[in-house]
Formats: C-alpha cells, structure tokens, sequence
C-alpha cells in the first residue's frame, strides 16, 4: 500500500493560480502570496460651495458632507427658480402665497411687488402707456394662438372622421358637407387673424416708441 500523500506535497506540483482557488475554498492562508492595489488619490479638502472637474471631465460641487455632480439640469433648476422667483429689486416677500405665485408667472413680481411698482408708474404718469402696453400684450398672445388653431384646422378638416372604441374596433363617419367651403371659411378666418397681428405688431411698436422716448426701456418685455 502507497504511503499517503501530504497537503504540501500534492501542492507542489499545483498550479498557483489552481492553488490559490483550493486555498480561498477550504480557508488556508499562504503567506507567500502578495496583493498588490492602488489606493488611488487622495482628495484635497474642500469647502461648501466649492466646484472643480475630476481628469473624467465631470464637473463636481462639494455640499455640506457631500459632493453632488454638476449636470446640465442644474440650468434648468435654474431657469424654473427665475420664473417663480420675484424680480422686484426691492421685494421683500419671504414665502409666496396662490396670488403671488399668479402674479409673478404673469408679471415677474409677486403681488405686493406689483401694487409698489404701479403705484410708482401712477406717480410718473406711465400706468396709462404701461397698461395698454400689457393688454396689447396678452392680446397678441391670443391671436397667435388663435391663428395656430386654425392653421391645424385646415390641415385635419376631412369629410371622414375616424373613432376608436374602447373595445379597440374603429368607426368610420362620413360628413355630407361641401369640404373646399369649409377649408375657404377657415382660411378666411386665417387671413383676417393675419391682419389682426399685424396691427397688433403696430401698437405694441408704437408704445415701445414711447417708452424709449420717455427713457423707460426696463418697460418693454
């Protein structure tokens, strides 16, 4: 009979990266083997507020305990904190309420910023100009969109007209009407909403003349 064999003896014929494997499996420990790693670099300190790019090109802003990445939404957040935020240089609203929130998507200023700011333009004598200035605006708002409504309207208006039912069959429904009127009606339409900017254009030019000549450009928007 064959004297048995020795751990250590069978292991010298093994391949070391076979024994490295029976090794971690069974939990043996061979000192021999080194780990070599990289620890990578150290992060200098910094301090709130700061921002620096990594050798990635990613842009980074330390926080308070943390650092956060710098992204392109940080625009955005931005841009959607300037349009709920009032522009009044002299506001001092700390926490806005439904009305401010109307007001400042209309006029840039929460309602108090808005009642100082016309009260002012009363006393200049500008309120009349400022006003109409502002209807005319709006005015010009709902014309355009007028205008697009209809340009799409002539584009769908068809003597067929398609339905889905909630089961998923179709419906097909056939207008008996006399559809080159119909698309010459809302052309018409179209044409007349046309002139109606135009004239439009031409006030809201005329008042910007005015508020240039008054040295009140900061009215114009």
């Amino acid at each position: 009979m064959s004297k048995r064999t020795s751990y250590d003896q069978k292991a010298k014929g093994t391949h070391k990266s076979r024994q490295k494997i029976i090794d971690t499996v069974f939990g043996r420990e061979d000192n021999t083997q080194h780990t070599f790693g990289y620890e990578g670099e150290v992060e200098p300190d910094r301090n709130v507020g700061d921002i620096w790019t990594d050798k990635e090109g990613k842009t980074w802003e330390q926080k308070e305990g943390f650092k956060i990445s710098v992204t392109k939404f940080d625009e955005i957040r931005d841009y959607l904190k300037s349009i709920t935020t009032c522009n009044y240089t002299e506001c001092t609203t700390e926490t806005y309420d439904r009305i401010d929130k109307k007001t400042i998507a209309k006029t840039n200023m929460c309602f108090s910023c808005l009642q100082k700011f016309e009260s002012k333009l009363r006393q200049e004598g500008l309120f009349e100009y400022y006003e109409d200035y502002k209807i005319t605006n709006n005015k010009l708002s709902y014309a355009r969109d007028l205008k697009s409504k209809l340009e799409q309207s002539l584009k769908d208006v068809s003597t067929q007209l398609q339905m889905v039912n909630e089961d998923g069959t179709i419906q097909n429904w056939v207008w008996d009407i006399d559809i080159k009127k119909v698309k010459d009606d809302i052309q018409a339409d179209i044409d007349d909403i046309v002139e109606t900017i135009e004239l439009i254009l031409e006030r809201l030019k005329a008042l910007e003349d005015k508020f240039i000549e008054l040295k009140r450009p900061d009215l114009i928007n």
